[in-house]
């Protein structure tokens, strides 16, 4: 499956405790520091729509944002740019770019202390309806890899998966994990 727009998303733990305006100035420091190794270039304030995208940072190879689509926080990344590898591959490169910003997101000083993300909850999904529309065949094309992504981030542990079944809405698969983990147990678990 030559499917290369993925995106993953991970949930806060706390709410919508952060005003959402808080992110900006964070995200142009990253950009001017080039805080995640990357061409980041720009920030975009959405928070004029209601559980939509929140604010996003723009980079040449994805998108990074606070994100609230379907009523819930988190951050999430998706690549715009096609990656090296098979699927399982690409997918866990985004994750470990996503769990990469939660963890630096999370120890900025602004926000410490008021900003966790949950460790048993993963949404990722495919920002491609042509090759990848939300139907059974999706999930059967994509489990390999999403089974591959959880087997590093949660081992020897059986997440529940649920599928998106709207089929208006992208392609999408949120896993939960019986017990939560540290970001950085999953970050590390993902680079080993």
């Amino acid at each position: 499956m030559d499917l290369q727009r993925l995106g993953v998303k991970l949930f806060c733990a706390d709410g919508p405790v952060v005003a959402l305006r808080e992110f900006i100035p964070i995200f142009h420091r990253w950009i001017q520091t080039g805080a995640l190794g990357e061409l980041l270039i720009d920030v975009a304030d959405y928070t004029h729509v209601p559980r939509g995208p929140g604010i996003l940072l723009v980079a040449h190879e994805g998108i990074y944002g606070v994100d609230e689509t379907g009523g819930r926080r988190g951050l999430v990344y998706y690549r715009r740019q096609p990656s090296d590898g098979d699927l399982a591959t690409r997918l866990a490169g985004v994750a470990r770019a996503v769990l990469t910003a939660c963890q630096r997101l999370a120890d900025e000083p602004e926000l410490r202390g008021r900003l966790t993300f949950r460790g048993d909850e993963v949404l990722v999904f495919a920002n491609d309806r042509l090759l990848a529309p939300n139907t059974d065949e999706t999930l059967a094309r994509m489990e390999p890899a999403v089974s591959a992504l959880l087997g590093r981030l949660y081992p020897g542990v059986r997440c529940a998966l649920h599928r998106e079944t709207d089929v208006k809405e992208r392609f999408a698969v949120t896993a939960t994990a019986p017990a939560p983990a540290p970001i950085e147990t999953l970050l590390a678990r993902l680079s080993a």
